[in-house]
């Protein structure tokens, strides 16, 4: 295999604060939606998966760089195997116009805090849902070309779960409720993989959990935002991407995993996208939706959704597998890729 190597994985979710109790818990169904203190104008409570240890006062910036400082220290074991100082890290961010606002440079400025300067320049993607796709697309190709040296860090956070956030949803009528009974629930994440070049993993002392085989962007030129029914022009795009790929889109995929909520607008995208694809796509079909487990995660869904195709308990009979997960913004970025699951995990 001649694809990126994922050496490590840190996430911290509602559902679980490392990589562990994250993957049990979505793999045993455990959620944590539950109704918070934000009134919709109906004056019915807003429903939210949100962190339980977090204060639930903390802004969304707040809630953001405690959920990165946890997921980090799921990779810092890797980050420390790198003898030659810093690594790059590639990150994923929200979307502009989705929830309150975010502060990147601070945002960034306490990862590095909490990296111990094992961290540099930073490449960051304000793309929501396909940013992690984004700077994953991005740390492969460095690793390829040798600019990232052997590792390549690449993240993703978001969180919907502040209060101003949660104000802003109901207002704009997109959260689940009588308003819109096909709403979303919002929900936040966070989540780090480690990427190194195929070979050097060993000599470093760390075991690959999974090959990266392939990533695809695009855009959806009529996506969520324009109120207008899907063609899935977009994500027909990133998966005939993949299906080209000679790596990738050598076999059908086993499964897929989308970063999307629970909205009957990402079904419909996928069916479109599916039946134009369907070579790629596992039979029979099975898809996981992250909206099913963590609520709408944004950002934070992709390391999070990556994390569940490279769980090991999740397939049974061993060996081989895998998996397509992809991620589309709310304004019409769009990102996939294709994971398997190293048999030695």
């Amino acid at each position: 295999m001649s694809g990126a190597q994922v050496v490590g994985l840190g996430l911290c979710t509602p559902v679980g604060t490392s990589r562990h109790l994250t993957l049990a818990s979505l793999r045993a169904g455990l959620v944590r939606f539950a109704e918070t203190e934000v009134l919709d104008p109906l004056g019915a409570p807003v429903r939210a998966s949100r962190l339980g240890l977090l204060d639930t006062a903390l802004s969304r910036m707040e809630r953001m760089v405690a959920l990165s400082r946890q997921a980090l220290e799921g990779v810092r074991h890797v980050l420390t195997a790198q003898s030659r100082g810093p690594v790059p890290l590639y990150l994923g961010l929200p979307e502009p116009g989705v929830g309150a606002e975010v502060e990147q440079e601070a945002l960034v400025a306490a990862l590095m805090a909490a990296a111990g300067e094992r961290l540099k320049v930073v490449k960051v993607y304000a793309a929501g849902r396909a940013a992690f796709f984004e700077a994953l697309s991005s740390a492969q190709a460095d690793l390829r070309t040798g600019h990232a040296g052997a590792l390549a860090p690449v993240g993703a956070v978001d969180s919907l779960g502040d209060m101003a956030s949660l104000e802003a949803l109901a207002a704009a009528r997109l959260h689940l409720g009588r308003q819109n009974p096909d709403g979303r629930i919002p929900g936040e994440a966070a989540g780090f993989v480690a990427l190194a070049r195929p070979g050097p993993s060993k000599a470093l002392g760390l075991e690959p959990l999974g090959v990266l085989l392939g990533t695809a962007l695009a855009v959806e030129p009529r996506p969520f935002t324009r109120r207008e029914p899907s063609l899935a022009e977009g994500l027909t795009e990133a998966l005939q991407v993949l299906r080209r790929d000679s790596v990738a889109g050598a076999r059908r995929v086993d499964g897929v995993l989308a970063c999307q909520p629970g909205e009957s607008f990402w079904g419909t995208e996928f069916s479109r996208a599916y039946l134009r694809n369907a070579d790629l796509m596992p039979e029979p079909l099975r898809v996981g939706v992250a909206g099913e487990g963590l609520g709408d995660a944004g950002a934070g869904a992709g390391p999070a959704m990556l994390g569940v195709a490279l769980h090991r308990a999740r397939w049974r009979g061993g060996g081989q597998r895998r998996t397509l997960v992809y991620g589309c913004s709310d304004g019409g970025r769009v990102g996939a890729c294709v994971v398997e699951m190293s048999p030695e995990v």
